[in-house]
């Protein structure tokens, strides 16, 4: 069959999110960390994939994060800030929801993004070169009312690219 590819882009935003991680540093100390939007996350939905076959694929690009939480463990009272898109490594962070042919998007679909992180903490900045794959079930765009979870232990690295830890069981709720 035959791909159809409409050319349309839609800016949305998502006014606010809560966000869970566990940061886990080389030397064994951890921390689960609940962070709170600090503005809201912005995005484009653009360049959908139509096949009569497969359905819809809609492709997203999320430019910015911007998320904070207070230490209580690893760094006591200090805040850490995480900033992804536009504002964090410096390119949009890339997302996408497949629509099955006989569904629309409010019966629920599949959905995925694939984060890039820099995590500002006391002992200097903190990137993934591997991207946080997330899993979610969306019933429209923006994904409110939606949770997404982390499928992968994600190793992070100081601005030497020197591993100093890992990131996992990264939870998302809209």
């Amino acid at each position: 069959m035959k791909n159809l590819k409409k050319a349309v882009k839609k800016k949305l935003s998502l006014e606010t999110s809560t966000s869970r991680t566990i940061l886990e540093l080389v030397d064994g100390r951890r921390e689960e960390l609940v962070f709170n939007q600090v503005r809201p996350t912005e995005f484009t939905v653009s360049d959908s994939n139509f096949s009569i076959k497969s359905g819809v694929n809609v492709e997203i690009e999320i430019e910015n994060v911007d998320l904070e939480a207070a230490s209580k463990t690893l760094w006591p009272g200090a805040q850490i800030r995480v900033r992804g898109g536009l504002n964090g490594q410096g390119a949009p962070i890339k997302a996408h929801a497949t629509i099955p042919a006989n569904k629309v998007i409010v019966d629920g679909v599949d959905a995925e993004s694939f984060l890039y992180w820099v995590i500002e903490t006391p002992e200097g900045n903190f990137h993934n070169k591997q991207p946080i794959h997330m899993k979610g079930h969306i019933t429209g765009l923006p994904p409110k009312d939606a949770t997404f979870n982390s499928q992968d232990v994600v190793p992070i690295f100081d601005a030497n690219d020197q591993q100093v830890g890992t990131l996992y069981s990264c939870l998302q709720s809209n």
